[in-house]
C-alpha cells in the first residue's frame, strides 16, 4: 500500500522550481521549433512563387525560379534558410525569440539540427513524390520503346564524363587518384528530378526526346550508384570490390524490370481491390504502395526516388491513372517546391570569390570540370541511334543538369576526407553551372512554338 506521505512528497518533488524550470524550457524550445519551421516554410513558399512568377514572365521554366528564391533567402543571400550551418539572420532569430518566447540559445539550437533534418526531409519526400509523378504520366510502351537509346545515351554519358574527367585531372592537373576518381564520379549524375521539371513545365516529357532523356536519367542513376559505391570501396578498403559493383547493378536490373512487369498485373489487379474497399480513405493504398517501394529500393541499396518512380509505372497504366495525377499534382507542387528551393539555399557562392587562395586553384579545375560536365552530356545524345529524325541536341542538353545528385557525391567525397579544398569548391561550382544553366538551356533546344513531330503516337 502507498503511504500518504510518499504521494505528497512525489507531489512536492514534481513542483520543485529545478523541474519546472525544466518543463517550461522545454516548452520554449518546442515553440522555438515550430515558429522556426513556419517562419522557415513561409519565407520557401512566398520567395519561390514570387521568382516563379517573375521566370514566367520570361518564359523561363518554373523551376528555375525555385532554384533562384533558393540562393536568395539561403547561405548566399538573406540567410533565411540555413541547411549546412552558418548564422541565420539576425532579424529572423530575434522575431523567432519574440513569437515564442524563447532565448537565442534555443533558436541557434534549433537551426543546428531539427530545422535542417525536417527542411532535408520535406525536400527528398518532394523529389520521391515528384519521380512518382513522372513514373504515372510515364508511357511504359513508349518508354520500352526507346529502351535502347536510352541505354545508349547513359553508358556514354557516363563513360565519356568519367573518363574525361579522371584523365584530365590526373594528367592536366596532377591530381591524385582518389580526388580525380570522385571527381569523375560527380560528372557521371545526371537530376532526373530537375530535367524532368523542366521538361514538363515545356510540354516535351511525352515526346520521343523526352522519353529516352528519362530513361537514360534514371540509368545514368543507377551507374552512378554503381560508380559511387565503388569509389567509396577503394577508400575505405584500398581495393576494388566487383563482387558489390556487380550485385548493385543486378539489384538495380531486377528492381526495375520487376516494375515493368507489375505494370501489367499487378497495378490493374491493385487498383482493382482498391475500388471494392467501403472506406472512403481507401486510396491510402497508393500512397502506402509508394512509401513501400521508396523504402524497399533504399534497404535493398538504391535511391529511394528509384522506388517512387517505380510505384508510379506500376500504376501508370491503370484506371486510376488520371485520377491519381490531378491528386498528386498538388502534392508535388508543395513538396518539390522545396527541393528545388533548398538546392538553391544550399548553394554558397562564396567559393567563386577568387581573393580566396583555397577558391583559385579550384576555378580553374571547375572551369575544365564545366566544360567536361557539358560536352561529355551533350556529346552522349548524339548517340540516341534512331531512323526518325529526333533532337539529338535536346537530347544531351537534357542530360547535362547535375543537381542533388552531384551535391551528393561531392558531399560524400567530402565526409570520407578524400577531397583536397580545391577539388571540393571545383565539384560544387561544376553542380551549381549545370543545375543553373540547364533550364535554360532546354527551352533553347526545344522549339515548343510548333506541333512536335516527334510526339509518342499515344498522345
Amino acid at each position: 500500500m502507498i503511504e500518504p506521505i510518499s504521494l505528497i512528497n512525489s507531489a512536492l518533488e514534481w513542483c520543485s522550481p529545478s523541474l519546472l524550470a525544466t518543463a517550461t524550457e522545454g516548452e520554449s524550445y518546442g515553440k522555438a521549433l515550430a515558429v522556426s519551421l513556419a517562419l522557415v516554410s513561409l519565407s520557401i513558399y512566398v520567395f519561390s512563387r514570387f521568382f516563379e512568377e517573375i521566370a514566367a514572365r520570361l518564359g523561363l521554366p518554373s523551376v528555375l525560379g525555385n532554384l533562384v528564391a533558393g540562393v536568395v533567402i539561403g547561405v548566399s543571400g538573406l540567410h533565411l534558410v540555413v541547411l549546412d550551418g552558418g548564422e541565420i539572420n539576425p532579424s529572423l532569430s530575434h522575431l523567432i525569440e519574440i513569437l515564442s518566447n524563447s532565448t537565442p540559445e534555443q533558436v541557434k539550437a534549433v537551426f543546428e539540427e531539427p530545422v535542417p533534418l525536417i527542411i532535408d526531409e520535406y525536400a527528398e519526400f518532394g523529389v520521391g513524390v515528384l519521380l512518382f509523378l513522372i513514373g504515372l504520366e510515364s508511357d511504359l510502351k513508349e518508354l520500352l520503346k526507346v529502351g535502347f537509346q536510352s541505354a545508349s545515351v547513359a553508358i556514354v554519358g557516363v563513360t565519356l564524363p568519367f573518363v574525361l574527367g579522371f584523365l584530365g585531372l590526373t594528367y592536366l592537373f596532377h591530381v591524385p587518384t582518389l580526388p580525380a576518381l570522385f571527381a569523375g564520379a560527380a560528372l557521371t549524375a545526371t537530376s532526373i528530378g530537375i530535367t524532368a521539371k523542366v521538361m514538363q513545365d515545356l510540354g516535351v516529357l511525352k515526346s520521343k526526346e523526352g522519353q529516352i532523356i528519362l530513361g537514360a536519367a534514371i540509368l545514368d542513376d543507377i551507374l552512378g550508384i554503381v560508380i559511387l559505391a565503388v569509389v567509396i570501396s577503394i577508400v575505405e578498403t584500398g581495393e576494388v570490390d566487383v563482387a558489390k559493383a556487380l550485385t548493385l547493378i543486378l539489384i538495380a536490373a531486377t528492381f526495375m524490370i520487376t516494375a515493368v512487369i507489375m505494370n501489367r498485373f499487378f497495378g490493374p489487379w491493385f487498383v482493382t481491390q482498391l475500388e471494392k474497399l467501403k472506406s472512403p480513405n481507401r486510396g491510402m493504398g497508393y500512397f502506402i504502395l509508394f512509401i513501400f517501394l521508396s523504402f524497399l529500393a533504399g534497404v535493398v541499396g538504391l535511391e529511394p526516388i528509384l522506388g517512387a518512380f517505380a510505384a508510379g509505372l506500376i500504376l501508370g497504366g491503370t484506371t486510376a491513372r488520371e485520377r491519381l495525377i490531378e491528386a498528386i499534382e498538388v502534392l508535388s507542387v508543395v513538396f518539390s517546391t522545396v527541393f528545388f528551393v533548398s538546392i538553391g539555399a544550399k548553394t554558397d557562392l562564396s567559393v567563386l570569390n577568387p581573393s580566396v587562395p583555397a577558391n583559385q586553384e579550384g576555378l580553374i579545375i571547375a572551369g575544365f570540370l564545366i566544360i567536361v560536365a557539358i560536352v561529355g552530356k551533350v556529346s552522349a545524345g548524339f548517340f540516341a541511334f534512331s531512323d526518325e529524325k529526333i533532337n539529338r541536341l535536346g537530347i544531351g542538353t537534357g542530360m547535362i543538369p547535375r543537381g542533388e545528385v552531384g551535391l551528393v557525391f561531392a558531399g560524400l567525397g567530402s565526409a570520407t576526407g578524400a577531397l583536397p579544398p580545391s577539388i571540393d569548391v571545383a565539384i560544387v561550382l561544376m553542380v551549381i553551372a549545370t543545375t543553373f544553366l540547364s533550364p535554360p538551356l532546354l527551352r533553347l533546344v526545344f522549339d515548343t512554338s510548333e506541333t512536335p513531330t516527334e510526339l509518342v503516337k499515344s498522345e
